[in-house]
């Protein structure tokens, strides 16, 4: 799979840009803050519908569009095979829909022109992004670890999106029942629904989450062993706090005697304890938890093995290449992981990569194109 064409209006700091993208190396350069970020979080943004770096919808807008036209538009068409040449078009579009109460923006998705509703839209283009974020994934909380399983297994499966977003209402609403038995407003056997229900999805994400984890984890220990050989073994474990080997209705059957025993807890905490919304993935090198006690350079190796491992887990299920992002990471490497790291975009379908004017790291001579961008504009060199 590759990216032909991409065209944002009124996205961060670029006003209006059309770009036309090949397969290969295609490397855009300039100083910081000039929108090189940009680019790759909107190609996100078609692979997953959401932005990885804004907080709200409004964020993406344009600042200096929101007074006259608050909207943002980006758009792309992607090449995939399919066992031939097939075009996919995604065009999402965010506006106003209620100035009540601010400016609350709604978002509108099209796949090959036709309207979509996100979990619908998620995965017509695969990407995977590298940047420096990534090494929360390894050193910050186990939600940051859920979320890159949850954002992996969306792209490749929608039956996983449509378990965990029911998952998701479903710790909602159950967690404001806690809340009301605490307070004396409900009774206990209110939960007996929640409960069933909470047990049928959770089990359906777990065993979707250890099937994934059972293929990252070998192929990211072969590419951190790669770029660090001396540093040890690198693993990463799926931890569930409903341990349960089974089929999926045995482990329903045993997370609802969790629930039983905790129940009175839950009640008191009005919190659920028991479920994927609080299982972790461990990350160790040598035997040790990479995230508690790894080097600066062991952290880094780590994430960059897992980024690697779900492009390979991509390739697989989806039968594509996805679309290599790497957000300004190869000047922060030592050679040897630049030199793994490059020759993996080097080998995908296609890859975008950015880099800081005057901080060029060598190998990159097998650009196809390389773009200097300055305050929201592209200039093709050559």
């Amino acid at each position: 799979m590759h990216l032909t064409h991409l065209a944002l209006k009124n996205f961060r700091n670029y006003a209006s840009t059309e770009l036309t993208l090949g397969p290969g190396l295609t490397v855009f350069r300039g100083a910081n803050a000039q929108g090189k970020s940009n680019l790759l979080e909107a190609v996100a943004m078609l692979a997953l519908t959401k932005s990885t770096r804004a907080e709200q919808e409004r964020d993406v807008v344009r600042l200096a569009s929101l007074e006259d036209t608050p909207y943002t538009r980006v758009s792309g068409t992607a090449e995939r095979r399919d066992g031939g040449p097939v075009e996919v078009q995604i065009d999402m579009a965010m506006a106003p829909g209620d100035r009540r109460d601010g400016l609350v923006f709604q978002k509108r998705l099209r796949v090959d022109g036709v309207p979509k509703p996100a979990g619908q839209a998620v995965g017509a283009i695969a990407a995977v992004l590298f940047s420096a974020d990534d090494l929360a994934i390894v050193t910050g909380s186990p939600s940051v670890r859920r979320r890159y399983l949850d954002v992996l297994l969306s792209q490749a499966d929608r039956g996983y999106l449509r378990a965990l977003q029911g998952y998701q209402r479903v710790i909602t609403q159950r967690n404001q029942l806690l809340r009301r038995i605490r307070e004396g407003l409900a009774r206990t056997p209110e939960l007996d629904y929640w409960d069933g229900e909470l047990c049928r999805l959770g089990a359906q994400v777990t065993a979707s989450r250890r099937r994934a984890v059972a293929f990252l984890a070998p192929e990211a220990a072969s590419a951190y062993a790669a770029m660090a050989p001396d540093d040890g073994p690198f693993e990463a474990a799926y931890v569930p706090s409903i341990d349960h080997d089974g089929t999926a209705e045995e482990a329903a059957a045993h997370a609802m005697g969790l629930l039983a025993e905790r129940r009175g807890r839950e009640v008191q905490m009005a919190q659920s304890l028991v479920g994927p919304h609080r299982d972790d993935l461990l990350l160790t090198v040598g035997g040790l938890d990479v995230g508690q006690f790894g080097s600066r350079g062991q952290v880094r190796t780590a994430a960059l093995s897992l980024r690697l491992a779900e492009a390979s887990y991509l390739r697989a299920v989806l039968g594509e290449e996805p679309v290599l992002l790497l957000d300004d990471v190869l000047s922060e490497l030592d050679g040897q992981r630049r030199r793994h790291v490059l020759e993996a975009a080097c080998r995908a379908e296609q890859s975008l990569v950015t880099v800081v004017e005057g901080e060029e790291p060598p190998g990159l001579h097998e650009a196809v194109a390389t773009y200097v961008v300055e305050a929201g504009t592209l200039r093709r060199e050559g």
